[in-house]
């Protein structure tokens, strides 16, 4: 019995960045791989990134099934992470306390500060306290967490 042929779909890509992007590397590190591997590659980092979204975009599933391929592409990525981190000898990157913890911790240091009920401290003194624990941004022109708390609230 023969077996029925599935309709083949295809993508023609080209990619053309400058020197000195980050995608020019990538593109010359795919460059350098042979041409299935490089298939192989783009096919399972393109279904792992954007699967979730191009099902929402088809419209045929339901919330259960999009939610079941947002958890599978997380999973996958955060895989390919540690697989990547592990292949290059990286650290675990460690996490950053919240910043209620950090106030706490800094509550603690200062004796004349008090808190009440585990909440935080004075208004005035937690504003002093954010200012210190908060980095500016080092980018030039874009707002420093303050600022956008200030827009969006905290």
């Amino acid at each position: 019995m023969a077996r029925a042929r599935k309709k083949r779909v295809s993508l023609s890509l080209r990619i053309q960045p400058y020197e000195g992007d980050p995608m020019a590397e990538v593109v010359d590190y795919l460059n350098s791989l042979p041409k299935d591997e490089v298939n192989r590659k783009v096919a399972d980092i393109l279904v792992a990134a954007l699967l979730p979204l191009a099902r929402y975009h088809n419209g045929n599933y339901t919330p259960e099934q999009l939610r079941f391929a947002c958890w599978e592409s997380q999973d996958s990525l955060n895989k390919h992470g540690s697989n990547t981190r592990l292949a290059l000898g990286v650290e675990q990157p460690q996490f950053v306390l919240p910043q209620q913890a950090m106030l706490q911790s800094t509550i603690g240091a200062n004796d004349s500060i008090k808190a009440n009920n585990g909440k935080t401290i004075q208004e005035d003194t937690e504003d002093k306290l954010l200012q210190k624990v908060r980095p500016n941004s080092l980018v030039k022109g874009k707002a420093s967490s303050g600022d956008l708390d200030n827009i969006f609230g905290d």
